[in-house]
């Protein structure tokens, strides 16, 4: 029997309840780095080739997890007042904590879900979904919820997941979920499963040989084992169903944040028959043949 909208989204709760996300370290000081995207100006500037007018913006956050992204967003815009959303109680509490922690005070918490961001009030300039909108059951529900609370001339980041990149993630997920049958929605029965799975496997095998060429450092923290092995609820996109995704918010696509890796030359510049060929082609389909010609997209 297939679960319901209200059954996913409470497994997916259980699992950041179980292993909040991201497992980030709390500090007693403002996050070290910085990430444009994350900071008006330069995202702004990125989209447009312009500076923005004003700086006093508005900034939700929404799914916020642990605060990792909130924390960030509070301090790299000085000036803007920040609100987060999540539907894990345990992730939010450690999401204020963190904030609390590193004198993030600019920022409002709700428990929330994507589908129910119209209950805050007015409309924001800067919107962040990050790693969100690929875990609820309806993920064009949800982009049109937050496009619904985005302000005019105002821009949205998001961040999905891509399968041609996740391949081997989604078969080692099947095989976890055959394995742990009526304890699936166990998760810390989940990733004990699957580190012995991969702990057995020999070292030849595709999927532990991906494992630990790419995911195995933040892995080794079972948080992120579980986000990404166990999780109740993931939609994987390419190229043709993310643009469907995107055409159903009713908003523009400006680009890419990564425009280096969309770049034809960088594959085809050796080739300068079919380069000329792909130009012809309209931006989806190039966009489209690049990510079959460079399968290592786990996300957008």
């Amino acid at each position: 029997m297939e679960a319901s909208p209200a059954q996913i989204s409470q497994a997916v709760q259980n699992l950041y309840d179980t292993y909040p996300f991201p497992p980030e370290p709390l500090l007693d000081e403002p996050p070290p780095g910085f990430n444009w995207r994350w900071q008006w100006d330069a995202a702004y500037n990125f989209c447009t080739g312009q500076m923005p007018a004003r700086r006093d913006v508005r900034i939700l956050d929404a799914g916020c997890g642990t605060g990792v992204s909130t924390d960030s967003l509070v301090h790299l815009n000085p000036q803007a007042q920040v609100t987060a959303i999540d539907l894990s109680p345990g992730a939010l509490k450690v999401a204020q904590e963190r904030c609390a922690r590193s004198g993030a005070t600019r920022v409002e918490f709700h428990h929330l879900s994507l589908f129910d961001v119209a209950q805050l009030p007015g409309e924001f300039d800067l919107i962040n979904s990050v790693g969100v909108l690929h875990h609820t059951p309806d993920p064009i529900r949800g982009i049109q919820a937050l496009a619904g609370k985005l302000a005019p001339g105002g821009l949205m980041h998001i961040f999905v997941y891509g399968e041609l990149g996740r391949w081997e993630i989604e078969l080692m997920q099947k095989a976890i979920g055959i394995l742990q049958g009526d304890k699936r929605g166990d998760y810390q029965d989940g990733v004990k499963i699957g580190r012995s799975i991969f702990a057995s496997l020999p070292e030849t095998n595709r999927l532990v040989k991906r494992e630990k060429e790419r995911w195995a450092i933040e892995n080794h923290k079972d948080e992120c084992f579980a986000d990404m092995y166990v999780h109740p609820q993931e939609i994987d996109y390419n190229i043709e169903t993310l643009f469907e995704l995107i055409d159903a918010s009713g908003l523009d696509f400006v680009g890419f944040s990564n425009p280096d890796f969309w770049n034809l030359e960088r594959l085809l510049g050796k080739a300068p028959e079919a380069l000329e060929r792909a130009k012809q082609l309209d931006i989806r389909q190039q966009y489209r043949l690049i990510e079959l010609l460079d399968t290592d997209v786990a996300h957008y």
